[in-house]
């Protein structure tokens, strides 16, 4: 997992073995002297002591007859994910270092000397180190999440579910919050990564799916997220989560149309869900679907009677609606024909604004937003004595 620093100040597990070359020899016991060192707080023996250490795994990962043998993988990937931990005690020693590829050099060996370790000698080892880690980095992660530590929570989440792979776990949950966790603190790269993870083994798919997209999309690659979100449209069409992380999708990238097929599609399969019906009013009136966008706004308030969202916008629709009846008379002579049928309509725009508005205002008293609407539909519509009286009221409001 990219960017994930192991960077956790804490005490490690004693790890030794017999050795069979020298150079994993030496570099356990280099090893063993860099684990004593960082547990007694001795910083600078301990970076010196693990440098040592990945002097001698490096060779001997270079040489025949060690570099596919599973004590010295084994010894690799302690001595590389260690090495990432030192860096935090003194990076100016490691100049150079790729930390990333470091970690996942790390995580790599782990799990290479499992593979390769036919008769299972050295495999209690490999997960002890790992269960070690998993228990220590989880609870340190669900801890700092708990108290809104995002970064830290990023890295003992993401890191645990690192080493549970090594133990053949894959901990959805982990992945999960720790994609949360890195969302919140903008590390797109990581939170990519992470619910990628988690939509391949179906954890929470539409929220997964959801987060995906938008770390994609915040890392340019809106392309990449459609096509996710597409994927997870085809795999589960009847998932209204996943139906509603499409339609934000195309809402957000202002594809109305595609907004409006999906949001169709999503209310099919909950026909009275009332924010589903609202929202592809606002969809199909920027579409300019006006027909749809007056019959969802008017089934909005079929479902909920009290919806004054819904409310408000059908007075603020039809006060456009007026508006424009308005504009398309005074563009006629007064002798044509249409416009006495224009400024009828107007006037009728203007009467259902003020009636919507009015209603929308007597369940929300005092709301300035739809007070200063109001005024303006009693101004349009001829209302003096109401335009003077709701102009007097917002002042005292907002006086």
């Amino acid at each position: 997992m990219k960017k994930i620093f192991l960077t956790f100040g804490i005490a490690l597990i004693a790890g030794a073995s017999i050795a069979q070359k020298s150079n994993v020899t030496n570099a356990a016991l280099a090893y063993k002297d860099y684990e004593s060192n960082f547990q007694q707080q001795k910083a600078e023996e301990a970076v010196k002591s693990i440098i040592e250490a990945k002097g001698y795994i490096d060779n001997a990962l270079k040489h025949e007859d060690t570099k596919e043998d599973p004590k010295c993988l084994m010894y690799a990937g302690k001595i590389y994910i260690s090495t990432t931990m030192a860096y935090a005690l003194d990076s100016a020693s490691f100049q150079g270092l790729n930390v990333e590829k470091t970690v996942e050099d790390g995580f790599s060996y782990l799990k290479h000397s499992k593979e390769v370790d036919r008769k299972g000698r050295y495999e209690d080892d490999v997960d002890d180190f790992a269960n070690y880690w998993r228990a220590l980095l989880s609870n340190q992660g669900i801890a700092a999440y708990g108290e809104e530590k995002y970064q830290m929570a990023m890295g003992g989440l993401l890191g645990a579910a690192q080493f549970g792979e090594v133990l053949g776990i894959t901990d959805s949950s982990f992945y999960f919050f720790g994609g949360q966790a890195a969302i919140i603190e903008k590390e797109y790269e990581t939170a990519a990564e992470a619910f990628k993870k988690c939509v391949e083994v179906n954890y929470n798919v539409a929220q997964s799916t959801g987060f995906l997209a938008e770390a994609l999309t915040e890392l340019g690659r809106a392309e990449e997220a459609e096509k996710e979100l597409k994927a997870a449209v085809a795999k589960y069409p009847e998932n209204l989560e996943v139906l509603i992380q499409m339609t934000n999708f195309y809402i957000d990238q202002k594809r109305n149309e595609e907004a409006g097929n999906i949001i169709g599609e999503a209310i099919k399969l909950d026909p009275s869900n009332i924010s589903l019906v609202y929202t592809s009013g606002i969809i199909y009136e920027n579409m300019g679907a006006l027909d749809k966008a007056e019959a969802a706004y008017k089934k909005t308030v079929e479902l909920d009677s009290k919806n004054t969202d819904a409310m408000y916008s059908l007075g603020v629709f039809f006060f456009n609606k007026g508006a424009d009846a308005n504009n398309a008379a005074n563009e006629l002579s007064i002798s044509d024909p249409q416009y006495e049928v224009l400024i009828a309509k107007k006037k009728e725009f203007f009467a259902s604004s003020v009636e919507w508005l009015e209603k929308a205002d007597s369940l929300k008293e005092n709301d300035l937003q739809i007070l200063e609407a109001l005024k303006m539909a009693y101004g349009k519509s001829g209302d003096v004595e109401n335009f003077k009286a709701t102009k007097a009221k917002i002042a005292e409001l907002k006086g």
